[in-house]
């Protein structure tokens, strides 16, 4: 007889590879929204070490792994922003690239622009 533990799925967490391979690729995605000339500007005056921290930090707790958020709410983290549509989508783009230049599987990238995209209503509201 199987027990639960050998039922259960591994979390998405776990399928992108654990921490030092998630760490990797959200850097990546940061950095390509960084130089990303649609959408640069976004970043410019931000403490980029310290968003790296917090985005996987939300990643991990979003995904099944083992790290706690430490920083505000969407929507007050993105409030002063004044992100568009267009701006989401942009970002979401450099995403879907980094993570497939990082041979992430596309079931993997179709559930984290999943994750994403059910964050919109709380990084675009104003």
């Amino acid at each position: 007889m199987e027990t639960q533990e050998n039922n259960q799925q591994p979390s998405l967490y776990e399928r992108l590879g654990g921490e030092q391979r998630i760490r990797k690729i959200l850097n990546e995605v940061l950095d390509r929204n960084l130089n990303n000339p649609l959408i640069g500007n976004h970043f410019r005056q931000i403490d980029m070490n310290r968003l790296k921290q917090l985005v996987f930090e939300f990643f991990s707790m979003g995904t099944g792994g083992p790290h706690t958020y430490t920083g505000r709410d969407m929507r007050s983290a993105h409030a002063h922003l004044g992100l568009s549509e267009k701006d989401f989508e942009l970002s979401n783009e450099d995403v879907i690239m980094a993570f497939k230049e990082n041979g992430v599987a596309q079931t993997e990238i179709n559930e984290v622009v999943g994750i994403l995209n059910s964050l919109k209503g709380e990084v675009l509201a104003v």
